[in-house]
Parts: structure tokens; C-alpha cells; sequence
């Protein structure tokens, strides 16, 4: 049955121009797509860039990634939250997340404190200690650090404050502390006092990578192309 339709003339005709159409429009697409995505990698290394004035939290979300924000309140120094294994310059070390209680509002706002590298004689409590003064804070919009496979739950074991965590999201960070929390947290400002390692980047490759692929499809488009011309021509001297 296959073998007959193989032979069959207008299969052999029609089926292979069919196909090519169907790639060189599945290949232009998957390179506008990722044109597209350079171009939001783009504008949001431009957003994280620039300089732009603080928003005075007070219920409001950030309007964008990496917005400048500023909160008012108090840090909550006895319930932080350390996420364990993150590598800086061939270092492994921890993010301190510490709760901060907004003047006003219902919700904690965590905030990335920044990285400090992991000592086998260290006294955590102590070196991430902070004080509950009523201050205020700046920095920008971000979000926790994310893997895209991970063993387990973010807080296995962990007991006493504060807690070591491996990639938790926030609803597991809001479990441990029982209270709501922002959907995003501060990135503390690498100027700001009582913050460790700050060395804030998009977590994304750049839009090179991006442009990279959209040639390789398009490259791949003008392959069908050519492919589909050589066919045509072909029969058309045949005929």
C-alpha cells in the first residue's frame, strides 16, 4: 500500500514542493521567533541599565523587570533564609534572603542581600546579622534564583533560623514563615549598607546567543529554498 503510493505520479509530484513549502515556513518562523527574543533579551539588559527613579513601594507592583524600588520598614533578621549553592568565581557560597516588614502593609517584601562564600567554621547567625531599625531600603524588582531541575524540597531538614534552602519558591519561603509575601523581592542596591557580594545580572544569556539561532533557521530557510528551485528547474527541463 505505502510502496504504491510512493509510485504513484502525483505523490511524486506534488508531495516533496508540499514539504519544502512547509519547512521554509516552519524555518522562517522559528528565526523571527527568535529575532524576538534577542530583542526582549535586549530590552530588558537596556531596563537593567539604566537609571531611573525609585518607586516608593506602598502596595504598588513594579511596572517592569528591574524597576528601581525603595521600601520602607524594618528587617526581620531572624528568619532569613539562605539558598545554598551558588557559585561565584569558582566559589560556592550562599544568596541571604532576609524578610522585610513593610510600614503599612500586610505582606513581607524579601530581599537578595547578596552572596557570601561558604566556610566550614562560620557562625551564619552572627556574619548575616542585621538589626531590626526602622530604615529604608532601595534596589530593584527581581525574582529568586531558579533551576530548571531540582532534588527534592527547597527545605528539606532545614530546622533552626536561619534556614538553608535549595532553590525554594516563594510559597515555600511563605510556608516557613507563615505570612504572605510580594510576589517579587528587592535586589538590595550594591551601594546599600548591610548587603554582602552584589553583583545583580539578568539571569539569561545575552541576545547574541539568540541571533546566533534565528541564522542558523534562516540559513536552514535558504537551504529549502534553494532546494525547491533546483526541483523546479529540473522538471521544468524534463518537460
Amino acid at each position: 500500500m505505502i510502496e504504491d503510493i510512493l509510485r504513484n505520479n502525483s505523490f511524486r509530484r506534488f508531495f516533496p514542493p508540499v514539504v519544502g513549502i512547509v519547512l521554509l515556513g516552519l524555518f522562517v518562523a522559528l528565526g523571527m521567533w527568535q529575532l524576538d527574543r534577542a530583542a526582549q533579551k535586549t530590552a530588558s539588559l537596556e531596563q537593567f541599565a539604566e537609571s531611573a527613579a525609585y518607586l516608593p513601594l506602598n502596595g504598588q507592583l513594579p511596572e517592569r523587570p528591574f524597576q528601581p524600588i525603595e521600601a520602607h520598614g524594618r528587617f526581620l533578621d531572624d528568619k532569613q533564609v539562605l539558598i545554598e549553592n551558588i557559585v561565584r568565581n569558582g566559589r560556592v557560597g550562599y544568596f541571604v534572603i532576609t524578610p522585610f516588614e513593610q510600614s503599612g502593609e500586610d505582606v513581607l517584601l524579601l530581599v537578595n542581600r547578596g552572596w557570601l562564600a561558604r566556610s566550614d567554621d562560620e557562625d551564619r547567625q552572627t556574619l548575616t546579622a542585621v538589626g531590626n531599625a526602622v530604615r529604608t531600603i532601595r534596589g530593584r524588582a527581581g525574582q529568586l534564583p531558579r533551576v530548571s531541575i531540582r532534588a527534592g524540597e527547597g527545605f528539606a531538614g532545614a530546622m533552626d533560623w536561619p534556614k538553608s534552602a535549595t532553590y525554594p519558591t516563594f510559597g515555600e519561603i511563605a510556608a516557613e514563615l507563615e505570612a504572605d509575601l510580594s510576589p517579587f523581592l528587592m535586589l538590595l542596591d550594591p551601594g546599600a549598607a548591610d548587603g554582602f557580594d552584589r553583583q545583580w545580572q539578568p539571569q539569561q544569556s545575552g541576545p547574541m546567543t539568540n541571533y546566533g539561532y534565528a541564522f542558523q533557521w534562516f540559513a536552514m530557510a535558504v537551504a529549502v529554498f534553494a532546494i525547491m528551485l533546483w526541483r523546479l528547474r529540473r522538471r521544468a527541463q524534463h518537460e
